[in-house]
């Protein structure tokens, strides 16, 4: 049933909407260029670096806030109201009424920006399928990477590990994740250097890590579920229970897909833009679409000049990859600068987007799944 503030709130849900910063606690260390370009006095790494855009999931973490991981919207006074409450009072507007006769208020897309630096552990998350049957959830943890920017730290070159390698056993990584044989299980993986402007696909069950001095966005299903096969990594320390979200060894185990291995896994996960748009004013690839994953996609919109956006009927986060500019719509505008996020309803009205003279606006448009 829409809120009994439905009427007041459904304006907000007729135009763009900026999301206020919303770092998220974790136990890895990173942060420092989100930081600088959230234009923070004193950039540095710590324990907040990753930025949750047009998030209606909360955190796992023990002991953190409750509502910790939740976005909020800013409107016209510059006071906060949740997303997720926005979205339970005009789902429809917000979300679009395919989506909401499919997903009911669900957004169901989870957007991330995240700095690290250290190597986090090596981890899968679950299929769907495995969330049913083990943690209640209907989402899983598929995921893309977009590569933003990187940084050497400590002599070494920014990288990922992902998909087993070829010809490592499903019996070698159980025993090695048991004995916590940290280089074994280093070794079992595919190192990958990556660059900017690369793009990744992490199906669920995919083992992966991302390792020191990467900048990325990350697009995902709306879940916090992972399986770590670390327990020490660096400084951090976890328990089995937390290792393995509480569930069995061999449980945890069945997050891990024996078959993401090889070249061939490598070949798949890495994916190529495909040309959408190309005008004076602007390009649009696709990056993510549905011939790779239904869970979500993602396009890349370089504008150059200024361009119309009209609504497609579905909502869209908008996260600023580069550049500055403007966002201009009907009661006002939205400055664009790097690292900045938004949220678009489906039933936005017409609005206008310009980049600044010598100052391209990357923008990444994130949906969710397709009704």
């Amino acid at each position: 049933m829409p809120s009994v503030h439905a009427d007041r709130l459904e304006p907000l849900a007729r135009r763009p909407l900026p999301l206020a910063v919303n770092r998220v606690y974790r136990q890895w260390i990173g942060g420092a260029i989100l930081d600088r370009l959230q234009g923070r006095p004193e950039p540095r790494d710590g324990h907040f670096p990753e930025e949750w855009a047009g998030s209606t999931t909360v955190t796992r973490l023990d002991g953190r806030p409750p509502d910790e991981g939740l976005s909020r919207i800013l409107r016209p006074d510059g006071s906060p109201l949740l997303l997720r409450a926005l979205i339970e009072a005009c789902p429809e507007a917000m979300l679009g009424g395919a989506h909401v006769a499919r997903f009911g208020s669900e957004l169901g897309i989870l957007c991330k920006i995240l700095d690290s630096a250290m190597r986090l552990s090596i981890q899968a998350h679950p299929t769907p399928a495995f969330s049913r049957a083990h943690l209640g959830s209907p989402y899983g943890k598929t995921e893309a990477w977009m590569i933003l920017a990187t940084r050497t730290i400590d002599g070494v070159s920014p990288y990922i590990l992902y998909g087993f390698r070829e010809g490592v056993g499903e019996a070698d990584f159980r025993s090695a994740t048991a004995r916590q044989d940290v280089p074994a299980l280093v070794a079992a993986l595919n190192r990958l250097e990556v660059h900017p402007g690369e793009v990744y696909l992490v199906p669920a069950g995919t083992p992966h890590a991302l390792g020191p001095g990467v900048l990325l966005v990350e697009v995902q299903e709306p879940t916090d579920f992972v399986v770590n096969a670390e327990a020490v990594c660096g400084e951090i320390r976890r328990s089995e229970a937390q290792c393995f979200m509480g569930l069995s060894f061999e449980a945890a185990m069945g997050c891990f897909d024996a078959a993401a291995a090889g070249p061939e896994c490598v070949r798949r996960g890495r994916l190529i833009p495909r040309p959408l748009r190309r005008d004076a004013e602007a390009e649009e690839d696709r990056l993510v679409g549905p011939e790779e994953t239904p869970c979500f996609e993602v396009t890349r919109l370089i504008l150059r000049g200024g361009a119309t956006e009209r609504g497609c009927g579905r909502a869209c986060i908008g996260i600023v990859a580069g550049g500055r500019g403007r966002l201009i719509h009907a009661d006002g505008e939205i400055p664009l600068r790097p690292a900045a996020t938004l949220f678009v309803p489906a039933a936005a009205e017409p609005f206008r987007l310009e980049a600044l003279p010598e100052e391209p606006v990357c923008l990444l448009k994130c949906f969710p799944p397709a009704p």
